[in-house]
């Protein structure tokens, strides 16, 4: 919508406002001085939602439950019998294809 059309949409509808009763002012709305930050007090805010997210971050922290020392030794046992079988396997499979392409080499 270009801005002559713009201007002739919002000139109809103040023009329907008045024949209404409504009352058409071209005041700009008031900003509240609170809301305009300078940079320092950005900084500031940065800094102070710097520190809460590490304080957040403490709290947290001490509500992880930490498995014991059984459990780890089981747990690591796990992967690494798991991690040997994988090579293994393909250790195997690499053994194969290695003989199988030999021979259609040749």
């Amino acid at each position: 919508m270009g801005r002559a059309a713009r201007a002739k949409k919002k000139k109809r509808m103040q023009q329907q406002l008045e024949g209404a009763g409504a009352k058409v002012t071209a005041e700009k709305p008031q900003v509240k001085r609170e809301t305009i930050k300078t940079k320092k007090e950005e900084e500031l805010n940065f800094f102070a939602r710097a520190v809460k997210f590490l304080k957040e971050v403490k709290i947290e922290a001490k509500k992880i439950t930490w498995a014991n020392k059984k459990q780890v030794m089981a747990s690591t046992l796990m992967v690494l019998v798991f991690s040997l079988f994988i090579g293994a396997y393909l250790g195997l499979l690499d053994v194969i294809y290695n003989a199988i392409i030999s021979l259609l080499v040749r």
